[in-house]
């Protein structure tokens, strides 16, 4: 498994897909897994691995990177067109350090 850095599977045709895969420094399995569709905008989610690195889709811990915890009335935030995912991979590598102490040096 490639750690710590982007591994891209971009297709204008199919869904595309871009992961990050990180240990933390408490040793868990993560994932920063981005993902467009036709017709829709980037999401981004970091989602919890087991020691296969297969996705744990029921953690508690997983998040919705792009959710907006608070809004600011008259701005648009959080949508990625698809052309966008260089900007999205820098936020949400932002955004992943700003969570957890133990993911700052990822």
């Amino acid at each position: 498994m490639k750690t710590n850095q982007w591994i891209e599977y971009l297709n204008h045709w199919c869904p595309a897909q871009i992961y990050y895969y990180f240990v933390d420094a408490g040793g868990d399995r993560w994932c920063i897994y981005l993902r467009w569709r036709h017709q829709d905008p980037w999401t981004a989610d970091l989602i919890r691995c087991d020691v296969n690195w297969k996705f744990v889709w029921s953690s508690p811990d997983n998040v919705n990177l792009l959710e907006e915890k608070e809004h600011t009335p008259g701005t648009i935030m959080g949508y990625y067109t698809d052309d966008e995912y260089p900007a999205l991979m820098e936020k949400a590598l932002e955004l992943v350090k700003k969570l957890n102490p133990k993911f700052k040096e990822i």
